[in-house]
């Protein structure tokens, strides 16, 4: 039996309709069923509750997965989040696309070919799109509308504008 490190959060909201956020750190077992946090979370809420004279507007339980062996541990030079892949889909239930955002989308050769996301077979992008648009046995991968992900229907890179964070993070000299 493993510990899993979780947050649990809740946005309460005042009578002027001001937000606050309350959070509380735990560690879950590993071989419990998420339906099982999820009764202990409404238990933690209805004790929260009962302590505010706000409403609680909703609430989160965030897992802190251990990451896998082989990633990253620093970026690439050259590597900017402003150059965003975005991999869209089609729900199911929805006319809409949805787009996936991939920031610091890689300037490598199986990732890019000029200014096109490579989408051969045995590159990156084919095997996330392979990922995100097969049903799982435990994360079954949606919208923000928790509509399905069905099947994937383009891709593109854009840029996206961080600034505020490059300012903080630079200085002169």
């Amino acid at each position: 039996m493993a510990q899993i490190p979780v947050r649990v959060s809740a946005t309460i909201v005042d009578e002027w309709g001001i937000e606050a956020s309350t959070a509380m750190y735990a560690t879950a077992d590993d071989t419990k069923t998420l339906a099982a946090m999820d009764v202990e979370l409404g238990s933690w809420l209805v004790a929260v509750d009962a302590l505010s004279d706000g409403y609680i507007k909703d609430a989160r339980l965030t897992v802190f997965p251990t990451l896998p062996g082989g990633i990253k541990t620093t970026a690439n030079a050259g590597g900017r989040v402003e150059q965003t892949g975005l991999l869209g889909f089609h729900a199911s239930g929805s006319q809409k696309r949805y787009s996936a955002a991939i920031p610091a989308l890689s300037n490598g050769g199986t990732v890019l070919s000029g200014d096109r996301i490579v989408l051969t077979a045995a590159d990156p992008a084919a095997n996330l799109i392979f990922i995100l648009t097969t049903i799982g046995t435990v994360l079954h991968w949606t919208n923000a509308h928790y509509q399905q992900i069905v099947d994937f229907v383009d891709a593109l890179v854009s840029f996206r504008k961080k600034r505020k964070q490059l300012q903080r993070s630079s200085f002169e000299v």
